[in-house]
């Protein structure tokens, strides 16, 4: 079976929505839910079950006096979510609410 995914932005306190739905099927489900802030690069995945499958964290200077912009991030993704599919879901998160003066 095939899936289709579509991302809705702000849905209640989420930052954002991910359905899913079948091929042939005008069902569409909640596959995973992303909350937290887009601003701090501080938000988590939950799957329909709210169980945590990744999170994205500032990255943080082991050494003092080093200061990484908002593009510098990490990417903690658990073993039964696709790491593909967590990156495009960041990459869509980036073009739902990046500045629009932003170069891509």
């Amino acid at each position: 079976m095939k899936l289709l995914f579509t991302v809705r932005k702000h849905v209640n306190k989420c930052l954002a929505q991910l359905l899913s739905s079948s091929i042939g099927s005008g069902k569409k489900e909640v596959a995973y839910e992303m909350e937290g802030s887009y601003a701090q690069r501080c938000y988590t995945f939950y799957n329909n079950n709210r169980i945590k499958v990744a999170e994205i964290k500032m990255k943080e200077a082991v050494a003092g006096g080093v200061a990484f912009g908002a593009d510098i991030f990490r990417l903690i993704v658990q073993p039964h979510m696709d790491t593909a599919l967590a990156m495009a879901c960041v990459i869509l998160l980036d073009h739902m609410f990046g500045s629009a003066s932003s170069s891509r």
